[in-house]
């Protein structure tokens, strides 16, 4: 057992007392917002905004402790003797902070603390919205206060092991990549984020003299909205390369969890839209907030509780599991009774068929069903296996099936919104979309007969409405004049974003092929207009661990295109072997080759796949992502400036 110094050994108690001092930080910032001291108004905001930072600032030096303790080997402490070992590279000692259960959720009360911080130094606020800031803190520091026991008692990062091993177990050979390392940063930022509007919206419940809680909350659901898409589109491209399977989506219930609440975050940023500008939707927003946060706690619930068996899940402790989903009761069931009881009545609406208030409602309407479809086929078999313990699982065949029936519709109206206006007439909607729609059919219908040749009437469906929602999403930038131009960037490169990705998923989807076999040394086969051919297999070392790596040559019309290299990687003798993928990719095809098991002979099972346009699927979320970026950073603010 190697020598270490005093100081090392002190890091884990540091980092425990400093989790206690976030708890404290985190319960006064609760009761300050409650009204339990008698304090002025700008005190109270003072100290609460203070208490906030400590919060942060304590959980963030405890990450650094962790990290310290990573880097320097520490296995007396029982994470990072279950989560690491001596060979493990130093970016993956980083990256292994947040790769299991208990880190995760400190990474995970880290984000909520930031984003607590980004809301109270905001000068977004109005003088007239101080309280409004000081209930959604408090509200935030409950939400803090609950989470931070949570990890403190049942996930307690900094618990120590006696003996302590000479050697750690190692970091699970899935994390082990680039990808997935920065994949659960980005994506906790937009379960987390969610917490704002939440907390925006509960305190505009407290304020009623508050008119701008929606704008307001409207930059922090655009952030999250944006994270969550980074994250998902980050997981999609690792679970193609690197699981072997080689598919973009596998409706695996972990990651329908952060599909559930992406749908109803799109939803509250256009209701949103709405309730800020023309004063309508008020209740639907406030309600649809409540709805994202407690999707984004469900997500956490089915990670952390052990109920899913999946490659993405990173605990099996019921007790824990029990624990969350006793916090998603008591801030939804408290929620919805708050709303129930402080919701403001409004006139009965009167609006147009099919003006743009009609058509954001409608679209919002389609998006909440399509997230309560998939809960529905995420939920059914763990609520069944509760009610009679049978066991089943609900596949792709479903999912594939019941998500159409919200998401044509909503691609149609999609488009329609585009040509609409506020308080506008239907029939001057339809006159101006007609030209539209008749160019997008026509070219889809070209497109599925003549270019790719037909498939399905389904397949022709889902090009015409990608060209559809491309087109329409293009006409914001060809009618603006140029004082508006730069006004309705983000709306046009988010609708393009999803034309573009609709496009990616229908050509993939219907005119992709997969082609399983064997292959020996200079053996070739045809995949669609490919030859692979394999040449041959060597081994290769990597930092902490073995590979076999096959080189394999593509030829198109005889022609050489490329070389790519596939790996199978043994990490240690307990963990699986893993697969890197070879692709060779442009933006109309990829060729993707897994190299399976040796048969012995010099003959290997290949895993061999032609997927056009597949790029497309990743390249329309940047596009959407960029959108996002240019309305929050390029244009003015979407609220007052006012400091508070």
């Amino acid at each position: 057992m190697q020598w270490r110094h005093p100081w090392n050994n002190m890091i884990p108690e540091i980092g425990q007392l400093l989790m206690i001092t976030a708890l404290a930080a985190a319960l006064l910032q609760f009761l300050i917002g409650l009204k339990l001291f008698t304090l002025d108004q700008s005190l109270r905001m003072t100290l609460i905004k203070r208490f906030t930072l400590i919060q942060c600032l304590s959980i963030f030096l405890a990450i650094c402790c962790l990290g310290y303790s990573f880097l320097n080997d520490d296995f007396s402490v029982l994470y990072i003797a279950l989560n690491s070992n001596t060979n493990l590279p130093v970016p993956y000692k980083i990256a292994a902070i947040w790769g299991a259960h208990e880190g995760s959720l400190l990474l995970w009360m880290f984000l909520l603390s930031f984003w607590g911080v980004t809301l109270a130094f905001s000068k977004k606020f109005n003088d007239q919205d101080k309280m409004l800031k000081i209930y959604s803190l408090s509200i935030l520091g409950l939400v803090s206060l609950s989470f931070i026991l949570f990890i403190i008692y049942t996930s307690n990062p900094f618990e120590r092991i006696f003996p302590m091993p000479d050697q750690g177990r190692g970091l699970n050979p899935l994390l082990q990549d680039p990808a997935l390392a920065i994949h659960p940063p980005i994506l906790y930022a937009g379960y987390v984020g969610l917490a704002i509007p939440f907390a925006l919206a509960l305190a505009s419940l407290l304020t009623p003299h508050s008119s701008s809680w929606a704008g307001i909350a409207r930059i922090w659901t655009i952030n999250s909205w944006l994270f969550l898409t980074g994250g998902i589109a980050l997981g999609s491209w690792w679970a193609y390369y690197e699981l072997g399977w080689g598919g973009w989506w596998f409706w695996d219930p972990v990651e329908n969890a952060s599909l559930m609440p992406w749908l109803v975050a799109t939803a509250l940023v256009h209701s949103l839209i709405v309730t800020e500008k023309k004063g309508l939707f008020n209740s639907f927003s406030t309600l649809l907030a409540i709805i994202a946060f407690s999707l984004s706690l469900l997500g956490t619930f089915l990670v952390r509780s052990g109920v899913l068996i999946s490659v993405h899940s990173f605990a099996s402790d019921p007790e824990r599991g029990l624990f969350i989903l006793m916090l998603i009761g008591l801030f939804t069931g408290g929620a919805l009774m708050l709303f129930a009881l402080k919701q403001k009545r409004s006139a009965p609406l009167k609006l147009e068929l099919l003006s743009r208030e009609s058509l954001l409602l409608l679209n919002n309407v389609f998006l909440c069903s399509a997230a309560g479809l998939v809960m529905i086929g995420t939920l059914y078999p763990l609520v069944l296996e509760l009610v009679n313990s049978e066991k089943i699982s609900v596949g792709p065949p479903y999912f594939n099936f019941v998500i159409l029936f919200p998401c044509i519709p909503l691609l149609i109206f999609v488009g329609l919104a585009m040509f609409s206006t506020w308080n506008g007439k239907g029939s001057k909607l339809l006159l101006r979309s007609s030209r539209v729609a008749l160019l997008s059919i026509l070219i889809g219908l070209v497109v599925s007969l003549l270019i790719l040749s037909y498939d399905t009437p389904l397949t022709t469906i889902g090009l015409i409405l990608a060209v559809w929602t491309i087109f329409t999403g293009c006409l914001p930038l060809i009618r603006s004049r140029t004082s508006s131009l730069v006004k309705n960037i983000p709306m046009a490169l988010a609708h393009i974003g999803l034309g573009i990705m609709v496009l990616g998923i229908t050509v993939t989807s219907s005119y992709g092929i997969t082609f399983d076999d064997t292959l020996g040394f200079g053996q070739s086969k045809t995949v669609g207009e490919y030859e692979f051919k394999l040449v041959n297999i060597n081994d290769r070392t990597g930092p902490n661990y073995t590979a076999k790596v096959a080189m394999v040559e593509i030829y198109s019309e005889n022609q050489k295109i490329g070389t790519v290299f596939p790996e199978k990687r043994v990490y240690d003798t307990t963990s699986p072997s893993m697969t890197e993928a070879g692709i060779e990719a442009n933006l109309f095809r990829d060729l993707f080759v897994a190299l399976g098991e040796d048969l012995g002979g010099d003959i290997w099972s290949m895993h061999l796949q032609y997927k056009p346009l597949l790029r497309l699927i990743w390249l329309g979320p940047f596009i959407m992502i960029l959108g996002g970026l240019v309305r929050l950073f390029l244009l003015k603010p979407l609220s007052g400036t006012v400091n508070s």
